[in-house]
């Protein structure tokens, strides 16, 4: 029972205290009034935010660059390889072809 009564005590209605309204609208009017000085950021922080996006985007585009010239060395090397695998094949059948003829 105890605790229903400690709930009725804190849930009663009660009236607030003289100048409670007016202390509450005069500080939502000075909270809601932007200040300058924290609203706008300094210029150096769009200087840096600027020269952060061009990091990364000259970041981005070198790795694609890098990416890129490993692609066409590995085809170079591929191609390569592959007519290097071409001539040999080509001299062992004909050396099987001599073989053959023999």
């Amino acid at each position: 029972m105890d605790i229903e009564q400690n709930l009725e005590r804190a849930l009663r209605r009660e009236h607030p205290p003289a100048g409670f309204a007016a202390r509450v609208l005069a500080r939502v009017e000075r909270e809601a009034a932007p200040d300058i000085a924290t609203t706008r950021a300094p210029w150096w922080r769009a200087v840096a935010a600027g020269l952060l996006l061009t990091m990364v985007g000259g970041g981005f585009v070198a790795h694609r660059e890098i990416e890129r010239r490993r692609g066409e060395q590995a085809r170079a090397q591929l191609l390569l390889a592959l007519r290097i695998t071409g001539q040999k094949m080509h001299e062992a059948r004909e050396h099987v072809r001599e073989i053959a003829n023999h």
